[in-house]
């Protein structure tokens, strides 16, 4: 955790799960729907809530591999969750997936845009053990659920150009930053898991005035987005589609997610986690 100062921070109660997005937008919905409390001054943006059961932390990264990496090492020192979870948005590079899809990771991938190289994550992924469990119920609950491979890029890349180095994995998406939240969970020995909703189709690029203005790993907010529309007003159709699909995605990773954690740490399902009375924490 180089650059950030830790001295004087102590140890929070503990949660049974750490929810990880980078932007507010891909959570909204999942905040408001569960009444979550705002922590006071920390590190990192988070919000403490509770499903049955479970208590869990969800926190915003922020965009981009190093910043995530550096926020989860911090809640974990903190909080000590027995799993991670890390959602939010994400493009889709073959046709198979359309916007409003939700896509469980069942497998996680760094993707260097220089040299076409994958590099794939070895993780304790929860999937496995939980994925036909899993989209079993997310399709009762009528979400337009998939598996497929997340493919993780230091910036927002132009799909046509990388397409042919990625169509060969199984549905395949990209994002920033859960290749970076893999990393961190190898390290500490947690499991996790990855959820992404579709904001673009596999024809579709993000604008390059948008991925211009998230190369600093801070999302563009609402001055810049009238900056934009200052300097091309033709612009406006663009991102009130985006804003509606991003809307889309995050309400239905919502309902995905409502559902997903009772099922992963019920008493009863998860014995790895260290719940009734299995295996603690620190046996993972």
């Amino acid at each position: 955790m180089a650059g950030v100062d830790l001295s004087g921070i102590t140890s929070a109660p503990p949660v049974d799960v750490a929810l990880l997005a980078a932007l507010p937008s891909e959570v909204r919905p999942f905040l408001r729907r569960r009444g979550a409390r705002r922590l006071g001054p920390v590190f990192l943006p988070g919000w403490l809530f509770s499903l049955g059961q479970v208590q869990g932390l969800l926190a915003l990264t922020g965009m981009g591999g190093d910043a995530a990496a550096r926020k989860v090492h911090f809640l974990c020192d903190r909080w000590h969750p027995k799993i991670l979870i890390s959602c939010g948005f994400g493009g889709a590079i073959t046709p198979q997936l359309s916007p409003g899809d939700l896509v469980l990771g069942e497998s996680l991938y760094s993707y260097d845009p220089s040299t076409h190289h994958l590099t794939p994550i070895p993780l304790d992924n929860l999937l496995p053990a939980y994925g036909l469990r899993l989209t079993a119920h997310l399709l009762k609950a009528g979400l337009p659920i998939f598996t497929g491979a997340l493919v993780s890029t230091p910036t927002i890349i132009y799909k046509a150009r990388h397409r042919s180095f990625l169509a060969h994995l199984s549905n395949p998406v990209l994002d920033l930053e859960t290749a970076a939240v893999g990393r961190v969970a190898v390290e500490r020995g947690l499991p996790l898991l990855s959820l992404r909703g579709i904001t673009d189709g596999a024809d579709e690029e993000i604008p390059e005035f948008i991925a211009q203005a998230t190369v600093t790993g801070h999302p563009p907010g609402l001055r810049q987005a009238l900056g934009w529309l200052a300097a091309d007003p033709c612009r406006f159709l663009t991102l009130l589609r985006l804003w509606r699909r991003a809307a889309c995605a995050a309400y239905r990773l919502s309902q995905a997610l409502e559902i997903v954690i009772p099922l992963v740490l019920q008493p009863g399902s998860a014995p790895h986690l260290g719940l009734c009375g299995a295996k603690g924490a620190g046996d993972i």
